[in-house]
């Protein structure tokens, strides 16, 4: 390598030299400089796409509390699964259901996709006045709507 450096002219080397410069410096930015910009930019979008989400569902949430006066539905001896599968239909949300599985003893998990959001909040109400426990909840904003995740348990009212 040496020798073939040394054999070529003072004005090859330099334009080879600088031809190197350029492209480690190409090479930086599109492996390092340009990745992280680009992450830093989708990171900044979904903070403001939350902050919009927040703001659309703190009205949608007061709204949904002010109506109240939701009786909680009458012990009738049925599973777990088809009561919390028959509450969701009767709340208007059958058509936006994915599935209601069992998730053990006294658990079950529901899906929705594209549900409005206010008939969710009162469903959810009346399943906690109903006794049942949230263990885990995820909603996310969908173009129509929510989606939504939901563990609900048997427990105390």
């Amino acid at each position: 390598m040496k020798q073939w450096w040394a054999q070529r002219q003072a004005r090859e080397r330099m334009i080879l030299l600088v031809g190197g410069v350029v492209a480690v410096l190409v090479l930086a930015w599109a492996l390092a400089w340009d990745p992280l910009v680009a992450s830093r930019d989708a990171l900044r979008a979904e903070v403001q796409r939350q902050h919009a989400e927040l703001a659309w569902m703190r009205p949608a949430v007061r709204e949904a509390a002010t109506r109240g006066g939701i009786d909680a539905p009458v012990a009738d001896g049925r599973s777990l699964l088809a009561r919390v599968d028959a509450g969701v239909r009767d709340a208007g949300l059958g058509n936006r259901l994915v599935a209601v599985e069992p998730q053990g003893s006294g658990r079950v998990s529901v899906r929705l996709s594209q549900a409005e959001f206010d008939r969710f909040a009162i469903w959810l109400e009346q399943q906690v006045r109903a006794g049942l426990l949230v263990e885990a909840l995820s909603v996310q904003r969908a173009a129509s709507g929510v989606d939504v995740r939901i563990e609900l348990r048997e427990g105390a009212s």
